[in-house]
């Protein structure tokens, strides 16, 4: 089943909930922001305002480069820029995810 409604917290929202269509997918891309959190205690998109915010979901590609991404295993950055994959066809699903 297709949504079309933009719901949810700002720093959480997945690309295509901004495009209003979107389905299960959605709720990976929001795992991925968490995981990114959880990992380097900052969020991978930011700005002053929700319609910066979503700008840069739609737009800004989350930063690898800074402490402590470097310094994680390789397997964890995998895991978290396949959740933030903005192509919602090429995210990790669920099932992938386990």
């Amino acid at each position: 089943e297709r949504l079309n409604d933009i719901v949810g917290s700002a720093y959480y929202v997945a690309p295509e909930v901004l495009h209003r269509s979107y389905g299960t997918e959605a709720d990976m891309w929001s795992i991925g922001v968490i995981a990114y959190i959880l990992l380097c205690g900052s969020r991978p998109f930011w700005a002053r305002t929700e319609s910066g915010i979503f700008r840069a979901v739609l737009k800004a590609d989350p930063s690898f480069d800074e402490a402590p991404w470097p310094s994680l295993s390789p397997e964890a950055k995998d895991f978290v820029k396949r959740l933030l994959n903005k192509d919602a066809r090429k995210r990790m699903t669920a099932a992938q995810a386990l």
